[in-house]
């Protein structure tokens, strides 16, 4: 049964295991299985939906993800069967009512029968989430055709104004040091490269239902440019971008007449806006009412070093002024580690090449968020349930500044 304080859930799946093939049946040949049982606690006064709940664990050394379902049918505990192993057990779901999105996600070793607990949170979020995030840039190293697409997925005005985007400092491929000892991530995001937002004192902005948002790196016609025999043409024209990026402090970086400048709230280093041609995590966020970016940013308290560094403060973002977040990992395997907790995003998004697993770098590919719904009015509806993995293309494919497709993703 349901209980409003704490749901008790016990969620399994069978995976079918090839032992590797040899000459001899040796039982180092064979790959060891070991039962699990997967319970989900649910926040207190919150019963979950239990049509809607998704559960899944996914290898983080081979990336292969088994989703666990209930074998008996009847929402009673089961076992699952999971090869030895490192994994990430993520759940994704709704509360009854249907107010509530609710997520939550968990790591464990898997070299023995184990049961393995997740909490689930309500999920932070609002009306404008990032419909399209292209990073990746072309050959030969171009990479200033950056965009970003906010879209408002919802059914009312939101506002631009005072919104902050920024780039999530982790590692390169590797555990992010801002992580503890347990592997834990900070409740404060710390922002790294150019952290910007736009300018407005509250309702100057205005994003209608249905509408989006590019805002560009550079807003000038990428495809354009002149090419050599090394280079790949931009697949994106950003001229008519709604916003240009502009850093005051960097020589190199432009204005575009006719297109207005985000403003910058705090930076540590680069020539432009750049989450990186493999990836970085990225959060929009929305300040406490009454809390300017800039006396946020004044403020000590919001700083911070990383753990054991001595270099640059970072400025530092709580989570609970995420409004949303995208965790984009790199593509190799064996090289995709979050950044984001999973009260923003329980998975991770990611570009890669001609074939799973090839890097990003230089690919011409963006992350576009799948279609849901096309109402009759002609509104396109973004899946949003602050699961990357499952609400965005994963791979990539061709950018779409300022396009929304009218049929469904599949």
């Amino acid at each position: 049964m349901l209980k409003q304080t704490a749901l008790l859930l016990a969620m399994a799946a069978t995976m079918f295991v090839a032992s590797s093939c040899g000459d001899d049946d040796d039982d180092d040949d064979v790959a060891k299985n070991y039962s699990v049982t997967v319970t989900l606690v649910a926040p207190d006064g919150i019963a979950v939906d239990i049509t809607n709940l998704k559960t899944v664990a996914v290898n983080t050394t081979t990336g292969i993800e088994t989703t666990l379902t209930d074998l008996n049918g009847d929402g009673l505990p089961a076992e699952a069967i999971l090869p030895a192993g490192e994994y990430d057990f993520r759940a994704s779901g709704t509360s009854e009512s249907g107010d509530f999105k609710l997520n939550g996600l968990t790591s464990a070793s898997v070299y023995e029968d184990k049961n393995v607990s997740i909490d689930l949170n309500i999920v932070s979020g609002g009306g404008l989430i990032f419909k399209e995030i292209y990073y990746a840039g072309v050959m030969s190293y171009y990479w200033k055709d950056g965009f970003f697409e906010l879209y408002n997925n919802s059914d009312e005005v939101q506002y631009l104004d005072g919104l902050i985007v920024g780039i999530v400092d982790g590692g390169f491929g590797a555990p992010s040091p801002w992580a503890d000892e347990s592997g834990a991530l900070p409740s404060r995001y710390p922002m790294t490269n150019h952290t910007i937002y736009f300018p407005g004192s509250g309702s100057e902005y205005p994003v209608q239902p249905g509408e989006g948002v590019v805002v560009a790196t550079v807003a000038i016609n990428h495809s354009a440019r002149t090419l050599t025999d090394e280079d790949d043409p931009s697949p994106v024209d950003l001229s008519h971008a709604d916003w240009n990026i502009y850093i005051p402090a960097q020589a190199s970086d432009v204005e575009v007449a006719g297109i207005p400048n985000t403003l910058v709230a705090f930076s540590t280093w680069g020539l432009d806006f750049m989450p990186g041609v493999n990836g970085a995590s990225l959060i929009l966020a929305k300040l406490p009412e009454g809390t300017s970016v800039p006396d946020f940013v004044d403020n000590p308290d919001n700083h911070q070093k990383v753990p054991g560094g001595t270099m640059w403060d970072q400025l530092m973002i709580p989570h609970e002024y995420v409004i949303d977040g995208v965790d984009i990992v790199y593509a190799e395997e064996g090289q995709q580690y979050k950044r984001l907790l999973s009260s923003e995003d329980v998975g991770m998004a990611w570009v890669y090449g001609e074939k799973p697993g090839d890097s990003s770098a230089y690919t011409g590919k963006s992350l576009r968020r799948k279609v849901i719904a096309v109402t009759t009015e002609g509104k396109t509806v973004y899946k949003d349930t602050n699961n990357s993995s499952e609400d965005f293309i994963i791979g990539g494919g061709t950018p779409t500044p300022g396009v929304h497709p009218s049929e469904i993703d599949k």
